[in-house]
């Protein structure tokens, strides 16, 4: 983990524990970084400021409070050597996170995937959702847990492709995966699925036999390639594992079914398009994930988000 050395963590002041903020403090040490301690004050509404006279002095206060608990979060780090700052940021969460990392410079945001007040009925949060999609860096969303503690550990691959920013994601993926897994001793897995272009086209035309030669030689060339991937590797102590389908099917099931805590996977932005992740493919898995992500940006990736 070695590549966060300027770590953004947001959490929620309110709450009672921080368990990401630990989290990330002990990357910070293990890497020689530093960590940024944020909460966000959010607007007020429309309504509130019509109706309120003293709405600012109000949320002047708020933002107060927030500065002296962040304040309370950072002493112990601080007096263990850490080296720590702390923000209180005022708007829209998504946004405003995101244009933090860009002043800043921030190679890893850290936060709880949904947050205390979400409406969103999915896993994760609207916020969580925006940073996965838009955030220039890479991005961990960690499940409500009193402790992100990961058993098993899952590392997605593309070793099908030959294009270099998926290449470099991999090893990135790859290798973070198995950092952590050091750290927290739990199973780690190595997963790549694939599919045959057209199948049911294929299936109609080619007849039975050929089809199924077809197949198996998907099948052999994946397993091949992904084997000649982790030979890279040296030792390790990943499990390999292919499976026929999808990713966006594939994955979300077999984090269910093997009790899988963590998926570190990337995004890849080839459509050229500011903030877009690869052909709905990657979005459709962290739309489906019921467990904490580690997502992981290419250097090329280019945020819709400005900073202001």
């Amino acid at each position: 983990m070695n590549e966060f050395k300027n770590i953004l963590v947001a959490t929620d002041t309110r709450l009672s524990d921080h368990p990401i903020v630990l989290e990330s403090a002990e990357i910070a040490r293990k890497n020689s970084g530093k960590l940024t301690i944020i909460d966000v004050a959010p607007d007020f509404p429309w309504t509130v400021k019509l109706t309120m006279r003293d709405h600012q002095h109000l949320h002047d206060l708020l933002v107060q409070e927030k500065a002296e608990a962040l304040e309370k979060l950072a002493a112990p780090l601080r007096e263990s050597g850490l080296e720590v700052s702390t923000r209180v940021l005022e708007g829209k969460s998504s946004v405003e996170i995101i244009r933090e990392v860009i002043r800043g410079g921030h190679d890893l945001v850290m936060r709880i995937a949904k947050g205390t007040d979400s409406r969103s009925g999915g896993f994760f949060g609207n916020t969580g959702a925006r940073l996965l999609r838009q955030c220039p860096c890479s991005v961990w969303l960690v499940s409500q847990k009193t402790k992100p503690v990961f058993k098993h550990i899952l590392a997605c691959v593309d070793t099908s492709s030959d294009d270099q920013t998926d290449q470099d994601l991999n090893h990135r993926v790859f290798d973070l995966a198995t950092k952590i897994h050091e750290y927290h001793r739990g199973k780690l897995t190595t997963i790549h699925t694939w599919s045959i272009w057209n199948e049911q086209m294929l299936k109609g035309r080619l007849g039975q036999e050929m089809f199924e030669q077809l197949e198996e030689k998907t099948k052999d060339v994946t397993t091949e390639r992904l084997n000649a991937f982790l030979a890279q590797k040296g030792d390790h102590e990943s499990d390999a594992t292919i499976i026929k389908g999808e990713p966006e099917e594939v994955i979300p099931g077999y984090t269910v079914d093997h009790e899988v805590d963590l998926v570190v996977m990337g995004t890849v932005a080839r459509s050229g398009i500011a903030g877009m992740v690869t052909g709905n493919s990657a979005e459709a898995i962290l739309s489906n994930i019921k467990c904490s992500v580690l997502a992981l940006k290419p250097s090329n990736f280019v945020s819709p988000i400005k900073d202001q």
